[in-house]
C-alpha cells in the first residue's frame, strides 16, 4: 500500500524532496525505535516503532534508488552503470541481514539492548539525507537529455566538460 503511495507521490512531490523527507523521517523513526528498545518497552509500542520505521522506507528510500539510477546516468554509460548499481543493491540487500546479529551483539554490549542497531541505521539515514542535499539533483519533469546536460554544466567549473564521448578541457 505504501509503495502505491510512493508511485503517486514521486511525480507530484519530486524525487529529491521525497528522498529528503523520507530520509529525515527515517532518522526520527529509527531514533525513536532505539529509545523504545533502550527502555525495554515491549508489546504494541515496540511493534508500532518497527512499523513506523518501515513506512518512510517503503515510500522513499526503498523504491527511489531503483527509479533514480535509470535517470541519473548519462546515456553512453547508462546500461553498464545501472547493471553495476543493481548488482550492488542486490548484494547489499542480501548481505545486510547477515550483519544484523553482529551489530545487535555489539549494541547489547555497549547499550545493554538492541537500541544501538536502530541508532546506527539512524546515522546511515542522516548520511542519506546529507547526500540528498549535496548531490541529488531533481529529475522530476526533465528528459534524460536535460538531466545529462545539467551534469555537463555542473562539471564545467571543475576544469573540463564532458560532452557525449568527448572531454573538452577548459583554458
Amino acid at each position: 500500500m505504501l509503495t502505491v503511495l510512493s508511485v503517486w507521490l514521486v511525480d507530484r512531490a519530486g524525487r529529491r524532496p521525497l528522498w529528503l523527507i523520507t530520509s529525515a523521517a527515517m532518522v526520527f523513526c529509527l531514533t525513536g525505535a532505539g529509545l523504545v528498545f533502550q527502555h525495554h518497552l515491549t508489546g504494541p509500542i515496540a511493534v508500532a516503532a518497527i512499523f513506523l520505521c518501515a513506512a518512510p522506507h517503503s515510500v522513499g528510500l526503498g523504491p527511489l534508488p531503483w527509479l533514480m539510477m535509470s535517470e541519473l546516468y548519462p546515456t553512453r554509460i547508462r546500461a553498464r552503470a545501472v547493471s553495476i548499481t543493481t548488482t550492488f543493491l542486490w548484494i547489499a540487500g542480501f548481505t545486510g541481514p547477515f550483519f544484523f546479529p553482529m551489530i545487535e551483539s555489539s549494541s547489547k554490549k555497549v547499550f545493554g539492548s538492541a537500541a544501538g542497531v536502530f541508532w546506527f541505521y539512524a546515522i546511515v539515514s542522516v548520511l542519506a539525507f546529507l547526500w540528498g542535499i549535496r548531490f541529488l539533483p531533481e529529475t522530476k519533469g526533465r528528459t534524460l537529455e536535460e538531466i545529462a546536460a545539467s551534469w555537463e554544466v555542473a562539471h564545467a567549473g571543475h576544469g573540463s566538460v564532458i560532452r557525449g564521448d568527448q572531454r573538452v578541457e577548459r583554458l
